[in-house]
């Protein structure tokens, strides 16, 4: 259990190292794991030999275990070996398939033996040679004297043979050179199979996220931003790119869709000045035309024609005058004044403003003040608030029928001024508050009247709202009728 917790928290680190660091801990994990099955197979090879084939194989120095019982031997016949006679006999004790011998006469000519090569060549390498050892390549030699009755060296006796299992196990030397030579290479099978599976494992791992964002920029070089990055726990340079990438196309979209807004709020714009202006153009020009044939010598006809100009020139100009304080707004340098404004004073000269504008339409128009004890001022532009109240009760006005009601009820509550504003009027179809301050949006028929307008007074309005870090809503009245709900703070923010 301990085990399989330590290799989880191992697998835990690694997802969240560097690349760096994984790679260091992969090879680190490969030598590791190679040599651990390197000394298992080394183990097994062992095992096998000692512990379940006991005696099966001989061991590297059988043949030179071999050389007392043949030295014995060679010292109970002395040089009776020099003569072909003992041919026979020698060979009985010499183990032949494994081991090769020459005998040599004292002048270091081969007599006989089983191997042609000579490795004496005259009689003084035959006294330098005897009793030493002679490598050659692969070969040990082994070169014995062979004394007369005088004790006289009369010749030698020369035993060829190999240190491996091979040479040792001549029935099975193709099976014991096989696994002799995969012992001997284990270390470097073992490494490249675990180079190849942590490498393979290294590159499945960060071959998903790359082949991710590849698909990623052929989403955006086709312009489909309609996707998202899964971020990946596989390394840390990877899950910060995938991250840095998502982060890239959210800002791509957002830029986009504000270009493509902007597109569109610059078509709506061109649209809607087209089709506001071109009524009170078409009305003037019109009049102005009759005027231009005639019609300016009948005074009173003259009259009625030029208040009809005068006010459909006033109507275009309030149009433009809308899209130009739009562009203002929009501006990002604009910020409006923090001064503090008398609430009780602000809204007694409001009040006197709009009840004459409500008197030619004969609309009654109530103010009401409410103070819970606490400050009578707030902070603020005096201007644009004004600006905003002209804009909601121009609106109310404009949709209120004649001896209908407007009522603005302002609220110190806490540290916000809330303006309350309601009408007698249709109201709002309710699907379509939530687009009532959108840029050039108009309400259907229920607060349409035909006086041209772009729809951007409302717009206007809580874009200042905003800038001054309040709230502006508008809803329906359980009686009947807009209301609208202005909320201000009172301090500096």
């Amino acid at each position: 259990m301990g085990h399989w917790l330590q290799m989880g928290k191992i697998k835990e680190w690694m997802n969240r190292a560097t690349l760096k660091a994984q790679f260091v801990l992969s090879f680190h994990l490969i030598l590791l794991y190679s040599l651990l099955a390197t000394l298992l197979t080394w183990g097994i090879v062992i095992a096998v030999n000692w512990f379940l084939m006991p005696g099966a194989l001989n061991p590297a120095n059988y043949y030179e275990k071999q050389i007392p019982d043949i030295l014995q031997f060679v010292k109970e016949k002395e040089d009776a070996l020099i003569s072909k006679d003992a041919k026979n006999q020698v060979e009985s004790v010499i183990p032949l398939e494994g081991m090769d011998y020459q005998i040599i006469n004292r002048e270091g000519q081969i007599v006989y033996g089983s191997m042609s090569t000579s490795y004496i060549k005259n009689k003084r390498d035959l006294y330098s040679q005897v009793n030493t050892n002679i490598h050659s390549g692969k070969y040990i030699i082994k070169v014995y004297p062979l004394f007369n009755s005088k004790d006289e060296v009369n010749g030698a006796i020369a035993l060829r043979y190999q240190l491996n299992m091979a040479s040792t196990n001549p029935n099975i030397k193709w099976i014991v050179a096989l696994v002799t030579f995969l012992s001997l290479v284990s270390p470097f099978l073992y490494f490249y199979l675990f180079a190849y599976l942590f490498g393979r494992r290294f590159s499945k791992k960060i071959e998903r996220p790359f082949n991710e964002l590849m698909t990623a920029a052929k989403n955006i070089q086709h312009n489909n931003l309609d996707f998202s990055l899964s971020l990946t726990q596989d390394a840390k340079e990877l899950s910060q790119l995938l991250h840095a990438f998502e982060e890239m196309r959210k800002e791509l979209k957002q830029s986009l869709t504000k270009q493509w807004q902007l597109e569109e709020d610059r078509k709506d714009m061109t649209a809607a000045i087209a089709h506001d202006l071109r009524t009170p153009l078409t009305i003037i020009h019109g009049h102005t035309e009759i005027l231009v044939e005639g019609s300016k010598k009948d005074p009173e006809r003259l009259n009625r024609y030029l208040h009809t100009i005068y006010t459909n020139t006033l109507r275009s100009i309030q149009l433009l005058n809308q899209l130009q304080e739009v562009s203002v707004i929009e501006n990002p340098g604009f910020a409006v004044k923090r001064e503090p404004i008398n609430i009780s004073s602000f809204v007694h000269e409001k009040t006197g403003e709009f009840q004459l504008l409500c008197q030619k339409k004969e609309i009654t128009f109530v103010s009401s003040l409410s103070e819970t004890g606490g400050p009578n001022q707030f902070y603020g532009d005096p201007q644009r608030i004004s600006q905003v109240l002209d804009n909601i009760i121009t609106n109310c006005i404009r949709y209120t029928p004649e001896r209908g009601e407007i009522g603005w009820n302002t609220v110190i509550h806490h540290n916000e001024v809330i303006f309350e504003i309601h009408d007698t009027g249709p109201g709002f179809t309710l699907s379509n508050k939530e687009q009532l301050f959108k840029k050039f949006y108009r309400e259907d028929a229920s607060r349409t009247s035909g006086h041209g307008n772009l729809g951007l007074g409302l717009y206007i309005a809580h874009s200042i709202v905003k800038n001054h870090g309040g709230s502006i809503t508008a809803d329906n009245k359980e009686t009947g009728g807009a209301l609208f709900k202005i909320v201000f703070p009172m301090g500096k923010k």
